[in-house]
């Protein structure tokens, strides 16, 4: 019996969720399933998983949408896509989404199995691989903070870089807060703050224009460099902004440096 693992089964089919729910949980995993895209996509909210299976053409939010929303949240999980009917296109778009493996509906439960377990393992290959960097990456930044400098800060850019702003091109300072562009560090006060890269690029959009609300859109075009609706790019930017307020605010249910405008979007306000 493999280790049990986390994993999401969505699907539309009662008869495949049933099936593959079954299959699942006698290899010894935890299962939870979705019976749509949009319970899927509220599922990411509460709970994590370590493999999702999902259905490819579903009524409302499809396969690729589901993906599209939990690549969105830089979710750790692997995905592998099944579908009635396999196409070339289907596929392509599949792997430019980084899924591990596309598989028919119609494929023999031993080979659903197999390749579940070859993405469980893949998945632990690659969160060995970031912890050995990660570790890596906080030896080198403790050497870095702790030896004297050696060049000069290169000059301020002109004009300055946002409300509120004082720095030049690799530091911003708002008030407690500093960000350090180059290393990709920050810190508020004497804290350093422990920030994921999409978490760090939005702290510093919203730095950049401390003190001006910034559009649920305009975070989205900011922090991940594309374009959404104002409905989706809020549903995009809430689940970091509630991992950003965990880290930064000293009372996380009474905000008092990142203000929501409600329906619009946010504010970064951080007193000297």
């Amino acid at each position: 019996m493999s280790d049990s693992s986390n994993i999401l089964v969505v699907d539309d089919e009662q008869n495949i969720r049933l099936t593959l729910s079954a299959l699942l949980r006698r290899a010894g995993h935890t299962v939870t399933t979705a019976s749509s895209g949009e319970e899927a996509v509220s599922l990411f909210n509460s709970e994590s998983f370590d493999l999702m299976l999902v259905d490819l053409q579903m009524t409302g939010i499809n396969g690729i949408q589901v993906v599209e929303a939990l690549r969105a949240r830089e979710l750790n999980t692997e995905v592998i896509v099944l579908t009635g009917h396999g196409s070339l296109e289907s596929a392509i778009e599949g792997i430019h989404h980084g899924i591990f493996d596309y598989m028919l509906k119609t494929s023999d439960p031993s080979q659903i199995i197999d390749r579940v377990a070859a993405a469980l393992a893949d998945r632990s290959r690659r969160q060995r691989q970031a912890s050995l960097i990660s570790t890596i990456g906080q030896a080198v930044q403790e050497l870095s903070i702790n030896a004297p400098a050696a060049q000069p800060a290169d000059p301020a850019p002109a004009g300055g870089s946002g409300s509120g702003a004082a720095g030049h091109d690799r530091v911003v300072m708002i008030g407690q807060l500093q960000m350090d562009t180059w290393h990709q560090t920050a810190s508020l006060g004497e804290r350093l703050l422990n920030l994921t890269p999409t978490e760090f690029r939005l702290l510093l959009c919203l730095a950049e224009h401390s003190g001006q609300m910034l559009s649920y859109t305009q975070l989205v075009r900011c922090a991940q460099g594309y374009e959404t609706s104002e409905l989706e790019a809020g549903e995009l930017i809430k689940p970091h902004i509630h991992h950003l307020r965990q880290k930064i605010e000293p009372d996380p249910s009474a905000p008092r440096y990142l203000l929501n405008v409600r329906g619009k979007g946010y504010i970064l306000q951080i007193d000297s």
